[in-house]
C-alpha cells in the first residue's frame, strides 16, 4: 500500500501519489473525505469494483496474521463496514506494510475454460519482469496442470502440454524445441500429474542489486526438468547444471 498503483486510475487517489511520504499516504488513508471520494469513484469503476477479488496477501503485525488469505468483503462482513472503511482500515492498521492482491482480469470460470479451448489462443504470459517486485505469474504452467487440468477438467493433459510446448516454439519459430524427437534439444519436464501445480502464494526474496525485492512463485510435483540432456531441477532442487544458451529464430 506505499505503492497502490492499481488505484492509480481513480481520481480520489492522485492526492496519494503527489506525496507519497508514509505519514501523507497515512492521511489520506484516515480522511474521511478520501473515503467519501473512493466511494463515489468505485460507482464507476475504473478497473476495479469487487472487494471479493481484493485479498490480505501478507501483513507485518503479528496481530493481523490471521487476516492473510481473506478478502476484504469477508472482512468487511465480519466487522461491519464496507468494503473501503476495511481495506483502509487494515492498511492503517499495519502501518501501510501490508500487501494485498488484486485478481484483475479472467476471473469467471466459464470464459476462462472457453478461452483456454479455443485453438486460436496462445497460453502465455510475460511483462519483461516490469512489476517484478509485486508479482510473478511465471508459475501459470504448473496453474494451468494443476487448476485447469486436473482440478477443473477444462483441458486434457496431452492439449494442455502440447499447448504449453510445441505450440509457442512453431509460433516463435523455435524449431529445434517443443518436441520430444530425434534431432531435438533434450529440454524435458518430468512432473508428477497427481500433484503438480503452483502454490499460488509468491515468496519475498531480497536478492536484487542493493537489496532489492522481487517475487518468486514455487513448484509442486516437478520431478525433474533436463535442458539439453542435463538435469538442472532435481525432486525440489537446481542441481548446479546450467547447459542453457541463448535462442535465436
Amino acid at each position: 500500500m506505499r505503492n497502490p498503483f492499481s488505484f492509480a486510475a481513480f481520481p480520489s487517489w492522485k492526492r496519494v501519489f503527489v506525496d507519497k511520504s508514509k505519514a501523507a499516504q497515512a492521511a489520506a488513508y484516515r480522511d474521511p473525505a478520501f473515503r467519501a471520494a473512493f466511494r463515489e469513484d468505485l460507482k464507476r469503476p475504473a478497473s476495479f469494483g469487487n472487494w471479493e477479488r481484493i485479498t490480505v496477501h501478507e501483513v507485518r503485525s503479528p496481530e493481523l496474521k490471521h487476516l492473510e488469505g481473506r478478502t476484504v468483503a469477508d472482512i468487511a462482513t465480519e466487522r461491519g463496514v464496507d468494503g473501503v472503511d476495511a481495506f483502509l482500515d487494515v492498511t492503517l492498521a499495519d502501518d501501510l506494510e501490508n500487501e494485498f492482491t488484486l485478481q484483475s482480469f479472467n476471473t469467471r470460470v466459464d470464459r476462462m475454460t472457453e478461452i483456454l479451448r479455443n485453438r486460436d489462443m496462445l497460453l502465455g504470459l510475460g511483462d519483461g519482469g516490469a512489476h517484478l517486485d509485486m508479482l510473478c505469474d511465471s508459475g501459470y504452467p504448473t496453474y494451468v496442470l494443476g487448476t485447469w487440468v486436473r482440478e477443473k477438467g477444462a483441458l486434457t493433459l496431452e492439449e494442455a502440454v502440447r499447448r504449453m510446448t510445441s505450440d509457442p516454439a512453431d509460433f516463435f519459430g523455435i524449431r529445434d524445441r517443443g518436441r520430444l524427437a530425434p534431432g531435438m534439444a533434450a529440454d524435458i519436464t518430468l512432473f508428477d500429474a497427481k500433484t503438480v501445480a503452483s502454490v499460488g502464494r509468491p515468496e519475498r526474496r531480497y536478492d536484487l542489486p542493493g537489496g532489492a525485492k522481487r517475487m518468486v512463485m514455487r513448484s509442486r510435483g516437478i520431478e525433474y526438468t533436463i535442458v539439453n540432456g542435463a538435469v538442472t531441477w532435481e525432486r525440489g532442487a537446481l542441481t548446479g547444471a546450467s547447459q542453457g544458451q541463448v535462442l535465436r529464430s
